[in-house]
């Protein structure tokens, strides 16, 4: 007969976070029934159903974690939405672009024109980021 291992709140345990993609020590929260149901992570400080870190769970996590950062998804997102047979404008602050324009610049690379802010501003999606550019200057 097996003995069933009893849990009480702040006792550390692997779980498998929701926040950092992988198992780590956690801390439990709240037992209901000796069953552990919420836990906080040690690492990033989030707070989350109890997942155990199972083989399966992790290749789970695995598979739904994308190689793309979320600024790269949201770049290719915008230059799916371009005339991809339209060559990138060279940027320059004097003239003037309209949104979704393909601009290559000389540090940041590549990117697409999210909004035009203003006569003189317009935020531009680029791999790395989202940076605020002058025009009409």
């Amino acid at each position: 007969m097996t003995q069933q291992k009893k849990y009480d709140a702040g006792q550390e345990i692997e779980a498998l976070c929701n926040k950092c993609k992988c198992p780590t020590v956690h801390v439990i929260e709240v037992v209901k029934e000796n069953k552990v149901t919420r836990v906080i992570c040690k690492i990033c400080h989030n707070s989350h159903r109890y997942k155990p870190a199972t083989k399966a769970n992790v290749e789970k996590v695995k598979k739904k974690i994308s190689k793309k950062t979320p600024e790269e998804r949201k770049w290719s997102r915008l230059m799916a939405k371009t005339d991809e047979e339209e060559d990138p404008i060279e940027y320059s602050m004097e003239k003037s672009y309209d949104e979704l324009a393909v601009i290559e610049h000389h540090k940041f690379g590549i990117g697409v024109v999210k909004e035009v802010l203003d006569s003189t501003k317009m935020n531009v999606v680029f791999q790395d980021g989202i940076r605020t550019l002058v025009q009409n200057r």
